[in-house]
């Protein structure tokens, strides 16, 4: 896979090349800080603020003039990680003569001393005997390139280190207080920063040069990004080959390889965390979450995070994915439900054009904003503190991900119709009402979308409403229900009735626990009379609403297992009894 991405990779670089972009550098964002450039002859160009914006994800600078200047000598002088340091202290974190990195805390705590410097410039001067020479294969990678490249630039160095030692703690109209970097960058030949960045990163680039083999007189390694090999833990090796490493790569392939994570860990931090490799067409989609990456013809995703380092917490295969649904989906209020206390619900009655678009409101409606966030977190790290809905979250987020991310349908309205019906209980027994019927709306348009009741879903469920509410407001008792959806839909309006007679401050929604979890009709029965027992005293005998709905109720028997899901719909949706009368939502 990691091969494959890397491929259409390097077609895509070479591409932008020949348009003249470089396609690593013009992504690449700095970390937030003051960047000071130092010319040739000594003199400190104006320092210029780099901060990137969390919201807009786009780079906010104090001089945008130099802005292409800094990103080529910051990328050139990164470090490969904290574990591999010039500065044996850690207190610097550049890897070379022409850069000095530095966070601004370390200046003003006094962490950073002339001791730390020297001992930094020291190692530079001569990284053989005083950074490698205690591994004879790290200094075999050094000693090959310093007969190739030549030695460090001494002279360089030197006056480098006299300006670092004569200026860093004594930079005026700097704030020392932010937790973040200063960046001293000395100005010289593109060619020079290059080969000094090389001086380092060709011996500490593999993740250990324990494992390193040579082979026709070029070295093979393991490469560090995401990949970990330590001796003291022997049971990462693969016992059962002659050669234990996972694989190894040339000198010219880790380092491309190192480009291609550094190129993904400028998308992550530019919020660009869906990246979509076509390895059929050679196409990189990369997008924020929210966006559309077009379609791939087939390939590999990557869902990809900046932490210590690129982080490529899930990779699957594509095939044949299209962002945009076939046939629109279309939201309806099929209840026919005014929402009064919340009017905006009814603005996402609409037409939705794509999966993420249908994938946004699913998480919006059905799991009350709780889904999008735990697609990229484990299972015992989601804190939700909603049983119902944390279950819920817990048994689809793989396949609902799958089926915005990855286009796989297979699974995607099965586990939908599983655990609906547990989260509008939850709204139900939350208290939110109206938005009991905004879930139970999206679950009937979802029915209807994928065909289950057809367009008929719409008429079926208006035409239980009206005539039940017909047989309850009807001055004849001739007129029983017909059948079951009719009956378990008064049940939840009778039931509703019934539990607003309540006087308390704080009516108990648990009072509708027993509806809803009940599996007989006999438990429904009698769990409705005890409330008619309880409140009756506040039920006027001129009421013939009541006494008609607890009639028709009394007098049906239903055939099929009891229906949860219209059970919840009569105790949400507008109730019969006060229709006309205030035009309470109860």
């Amino acid at each position: 896979m990691l091969k494959e991405c890397i491929r259409v990779f390097e077609t895509v670089l070479l591409k932008e090349q020949q348009k003249g972009h470089d396609l690593v550098l013009d992504s690449y964002i700095p970390s937030d800080g003051t960047y000071i450039l130092v010319k040739p002859n000594g003199e400190m160009r104006e320092p210029v603020d780099i901060k990137l914006n969390k919201k807009t994800r786009e780079i906010e600078i104090s001089d945008s003039q130099y802005l292409d200047k800094i990103k080529f000598y910051d990328f050139h002088s990164q470090l490969v990680s904290m574990n591999k340091p010039i500065d044996t202290k850690k207190v610097i974190h550049s890897n070379n003569c022409y850069s000095f990195f530095v966070k601004k805390d370390s200046i003003k705590s006094g962490k950073l001393t002339d001791e730390i410097i020297d001992g930094y410039y020291e190692v530079l001067k001569d990284p053989l005997n005083k950074k490698y020479k205690k591994s004879k294969e790290t200094s075999n990678i050094y000693s090959q390139y310093e007969e190739m490249n030549g030695a460090v630039p001494l002279s360089d160095l030197e006056l480098n280190h006299q300006w670092i030692k004569k200026h860093i703690f004594t930079f005026d109209g700097i704030d020392l207080d932010k937790k973040e970097y200063i960046k001293i960058f000395f100005e010289t030949e593109n060619e020079n920063l290059i080969r000094e960045d090389k001086r380092y990163l060709l011996p500490n680039i593999y993740n250990s040069n324990e494992y390193n083999v040579v082979l026709d007189n070029e070295i093979f390694g393991i490469p560090d990004n995401n990949m970990g090999m330590n001796a003291k833990k022997p049971y990462l090796e693969n016992k059962s080959k002659k050669v234990v490493v996972p694989y190894l790569l040339s000198g010219d392939e880790v380092i491309f390889q190192r480009l291609f994570f550094q190129y993904l860990l400028n998308l992550a931090s530019a919020g660009k965390l869906d990246i979509y490799i076509d390895t059929v067409n050679d196409e990189i989609h990369a997008c924020r979450p929210s966006e559309n990456p077009g379609d791939i013809s087939g390939g590999y995703y990557l869902s990809v995070r900046k932490g210590k380092e690129l982080e490529i917490q899930y990779q699957d295969n594509i095939i044949g994915y299209h962002q945009d649904l076939i046939i629109p989906f279309e939201f309806k209020n099929i209840a026919e439900f005014k929402h009064d206390i919340h009017p905006e619900y009814s603005t996402k009655y609409c037409t939705y054009y794509t999966r993420y678009e249908l994938g946004h409101l699913i998480s919006e409606v059905l799991f009350s904003n709780f889904l999008e966030n735990t697609f990229y977190i484990n299972n015992e790290d989601i804190s939700i503190t909603d049983t119902l809905i944390k279950n819920s979250v817990i048994q689809s987020k793989n396949l609902i991900f799958s089926w915005i991310k990855l286009g796989v349908d297979h699974g995607f309205y099965v586990i939908l119709k599983r655990v609906s019906l547990n989260l509008i209980r939850s709204a139900i027994l939350n208290g939110y009402r109206e938005r009991a019927i905004w879930q139970l709306n999206l679950k009937w348009s979802l029915d209807q979308y994928f065909a289950e009741g057809g367009n008929q879903m719409m008429t079926c469920k208006r035409e239980i409403v009206n005539r039940v509410n017909q047989k309850v407001l009807s001055l004849e008792d001739e007129n029983w229900f017909e059948n079951d959806d009719e009956y378990y839909y008064a049940v939840g309006q009778l039931a509703a009735y019934l539990i607003s007679l309540n006087k308390s401050k704080n009516i108990s929604q648990s009072l509708i626990n027993p509806f809803l979890n009940a599996n007989k009709d006999s438990v429904i029965k009698q769990r409705l009379q005890q409330l008619y027992k309880k409140y009756n005293y506040d039920i006027k005998c001129t009421n013939r609403r009541v006494k008609r709905m607890i009639s028709l109720v009394t007098e049906y028997t239903p055939t099929e297992k009891v229906n949860q899901e219209m059970v919840m719909f009569g105790y949400a949706n507008n109730n019969v009894v006060y229709q006309k009368e205030d035009n309470r939502n109860e």
